[in-house]
């Protein structure tokens, strides 16, 4: 049996004051159960970082662990299975990539520009390098361990590697922009994999101050969508809200009980499942019938937004029936 929680600000009650004029003059003490909150002053916005950079070094190897520990008795166990043996691969081409002291993709060469008219500094140009996208996904694919994977894994490996540098190329530029084809979504997987770890170690690089605003639901860093929005626990952003870019890691504060597709405060409930975790939710918009999952890491430190956004796939299925649709996107399951 499915159990919901829903939270919506309260109704202002409408009608006049009973009492005679000299009671009406008199400052109004509002009742407890008439005050409401406001959006735009939850999650502690203008006392937090706007931006927090990814660590390449601790993103995929945190993330490995967690699918790990997800996978044995999950009914999802060979897909997170899988998942963990790619962010493992991601983990030792980030290291290698450190250790022999490759640079990071540089954003866009005019990043001042992109900057002063709202548009993140990582582009399209990032991965052009020969250091950057193409290494890392040469680099993943002789990482990768599939070991008891569906033969689909295998062959959209095999795939990759028959390609030639400018296809490969090409279905790189089509992840990056969330265009991804239909007749090659299992390379995608792998593709997604590789930008991440280029993405991530251009958006380390990043001076987050200069950072600024793009719009709602896009990564102020590289342009890409939210995975999930969490509630940290890091100092000093404590209990405030992040969106967690799915393509470079980066995480940027969003106000709490806003849409972050359509910027609505109206009409903003969060639901759950019995059969997941307390701690992961998905926050559903009335107002553009949109819906993301919202994870509470500062009650359980461990999850992760990639990870348990597929661990917590029971929840879309259940949003899906009532007629939402996912605003977010998790490149290494699309679905």
């Amino acid at each position: 049996m499915a159990r919901f929680f829903k939270r919506t600000p309260a109704a202002e009650p409408a009608g006049q004051n009973p009492a005679g004029d000299e009671a009406a003059q008199a400052p109004k003490r509002p009742k407890l159960h008439e005050l409401q909150p406001d959006p735009d002053r939850i999650g502690i916005a203008g006392s937090v970082p706007f931006v927090q950079l990814p660590v390449p070094a601790d993103l995929f190897a945190n993330r490995a662990l967690r699918l790990q520990r997800l996978a044995p008795d999950h009914p999802m166990g060979g897909y997170l299975d899988l998942l963990a043996r790619i962010a493992t691969a991601q983990a030792a081409v980030q290291a290698s990539r450190a250790a022999r002291g490759v640079p990071p993709a540089e954003p866009h060469p005019d990043v001042a520009m992109r900057l002063e008219h709202g548009m993140p500094p990582i582009s399209r140009h990032t991965l052009e390098a020969p250091d950057a996208f193409p290494a890392c996904l040469d680099a993943l694919l002789d990482a990768l361990d599939l070991g008891p994977a569906p033969q689909a894994a295998h062959d959209a490996v095999a795939a990759l590697r028959a390609a030639s540098a400018d296809e490969r190329l090409d279905l790189g530029m089509q992840v990056f922009e969330g265009a991804f084809p239909v007749a090659r979504m299992a390379e995608c997987v792998f593709v997604a994999a590789a930008l991440q770890v280029c993405l991530s170690e251009a958006a380390a690089g990043l001076d987050r101050t200069a950072l600024k605003a793009v719009a709602d639901g896009v990564c102020p860093c590289c342009g890409g969508a939210p995975v999930a929005s969490l509630i940290v626990a890091w100092t000093p952003a404590d209990k405030a809200r992040y969106l967690a870019c799915s393509l470079c890691g980066s995480q940027w504060n969003h106000v709490r009980i806003r849409c972050t597709a359509c910027g609505s405060g109206e009409a903003i409930s969060y639901q759950s499942l019995d059969e997941v975790s307390k701690d992961i939710q998905v926050e559903t918009c009335g107002t553009c019938h949109s819906y993301i999952k919202h994870l509470h890491q500062h009650r359980d430190p461990v999850l992760d937004p990639v990870a348990d956004d597929v661990a917590s796939y029971g929840l879309d299925l259940k949003i899906v029936e009532e007629g939402f649709r996912k605003s977010g996107l998790n490149p290494l399951f699309v679905i």
